[in-house]
């Protein structure tokens, strides 16, 4: 018998078709059993039968069955994933415009600045509803979340329930695809030690292919290395969204390191390397999203706006679609973490991967219980941090800022307290640098819009 597995937002159509692929995959989760659990029945039809197709096509014993009901879905559960965005793109538009009318324009929108504090307080009450459920029906079972904004929606968790908790994100796999792609190694062989919060995790040393890699790199900025020789793989489109130096001929290293200018900035500068893409990065740190750099565009930032957001989704469905019309099912990993920490933990395999867990000293200049970002182990102990190091510098001063915001994100989602929303976007370091009633009114504005989904306010 296979784990019991659980998606709260089932019917999604980015994250459940991505791990329904993953799980029958992984030799070790393909006989699965999968309870999708949704309030939009349709889109759990839809999804189920994308689940029966993979198990069709595979003769595996992958099952997949629906439910609109929390409880039904997650009794008896071993893992319960959490993918949800409470108000989708209704409830996002006013994350991304409203600020715009202050002058902030957020490359993202998800995770920090005033877009991700609004994401917060919409979804920290909804995942703390289904911690509480777990309490109740599978109190040993692990919440692994996936919905933004992550490191705050994990901590809400980590402090007010007794469930274990784990975030996952692949943008430090993205670090990892930068240096295969630099200095032609497998991925595997790029092993950073990770620091940090989601979206904004920190390299403070790194190995590649067993040798420094802080010193390869720094040969490739200052031109010891051949920057115009080809990369070994074209970069994917949708998933890096790069522009090339040239439009005809091959990708070259020059390339890509002409999209990461603001890492390779800071790790010049300040001797740490961000591992997230420079437009997560940029939305943690002031100085890069300015008008004198048309809000981050000449630093190769993208600004997705609410058009782009909507386009992912209309390629997930498109991609959704197009394998529910073929009788070959992708064997490629989506990338996403999610398989690899479940089959370490079923196996015992001490997979190691990046994790969001509360701190428990692996983060050391960070307040202990805070969620950060970590490379970890899964394993027969369960998910332990692998490694115990500092942030030094402005890095580690932003991060201390970070936190200190997120903290009074969890509070204010939890209490409903307007003055503590306040707090939290003076204390967030990009929406700081607006006059002090500019934040407030911004709030209000915030809180206003999105009213329909923040009952804790009412």
């Amino acid at each position: 018998m296979g784990a019991r597995i659980v998606i709260v937002g089932g019917g999604s159509s980015h994250w459940a078709p991505s791990l329904l692929l993953d799980f029958a995959n992984t030799r070790s989760l393909a006989q699965s059993e999968i309870v999708l659990m949704d309030t939009d029945d349709a889109a759990l039809k839809e999804t189920k039968r994308l689940g029966d197709h993979i198990a069709e096509r595979r003769s595996i014993g992958l099952t997949v069955r629906t439910t609109t009901d929390l409880d039904e879905a997650l009794d008896d559960a071993g893992f319960v994933i959490t993918a949800l965005s409470v108000g989708g793109f209704a409830s996002m538009c006013h994350d991304i415009e409203i600020p715009a009318r202050y002058g902030l324009r957020q490359p993202v929108g998800d995770s920090v600045g005033p877009g991700g504090i609004s994401r917060s307080l919409r979804t920290i009450p909804v995942v703390l509803q289904v911690a509480r459920a777990m309490e109740r029906r599978c109190p040993g079972a692990l919440l692994v979340n996936v919905s933004n904004p992550l490191t705050a929606v994990c901590r809400a968790v980590a402090k007010h329930t007794s469930v274990s908790v784990v975030g996952l994100c692949n943008e430090v796999v993205g670090l990892q695809l930068v240096m295969s792609l630099l200095f032609d190694v497998a991925m595997h062989e790029v092993d950073p030690v990770i620091a940090g919060v989601n979206h904004l995790p920190v390299a403070t040393s790194m190995a590649i292919a067993g040798g420094d890699g802080f010193a390869m790199l720094r040969d490739a900025i200052e031109g010891r290395t051949d920057l115009e020789a080809p990369i070994w793989l074209d970069p994917p489109p949708l998933a890096l969204r790069w522009a090339r130096r040239h439009p005809r001929g091959p990708w070259t290293k020059s390339d890509v390191l002409e999209n990461v200018k603001i890492k390779l900035e800071l790790f010049s500068r300040f001797g740490v390397l961000p591992a997230a893409s420079d437009t997560h990065v940029a939305e943690f740190l002031p100085w890069f999203v300015t008008p004198a750099s048309d809000f981050g565009r000449d630093w190769g930032v993208h600004q997705y706006g609410l058009e782009t957001h909507m386009a992912d989704k209309a390629a997930d469905v498109a991609t959704l679609n197009s394998i529910l019309a073929s009788d070959d099912i992708p064997v490629i990993p989506s990338g996403e973490l999610v398989a690899p920490l479940l089959s370490g933990l079923v196996t015992g395999g001490d997979e190691a991967l990046p994790m969001n867990l509360p701190n428990t000293g692996q983060v050391r200049d960070l307040p202990e219980g805070a969620v950060v970002e970590c490379i970890g182990l899964a394993g027969t102990s369960g998910l332990r941090p692998r490694d115990s190091v500092a942030v030094p510098g402005i890095l580690g001063e932003c991060l201390r800022r970070v936190v200190a915001s997120q903290e009074l994100t969890v509070e204010a989602a939890c209490s409903g307290q307007r003055s503590t929303v306040y707090e939290a976007m003076l204390a967030d370091v990009t929406t700081s640098t607006l006059p002090y009633h500019q934040v407030l009114s911004m709030t209000d504005e915030l809180l206003a819009a999105t009213a329909a989904w923040l009952p804790q306010f009412s």
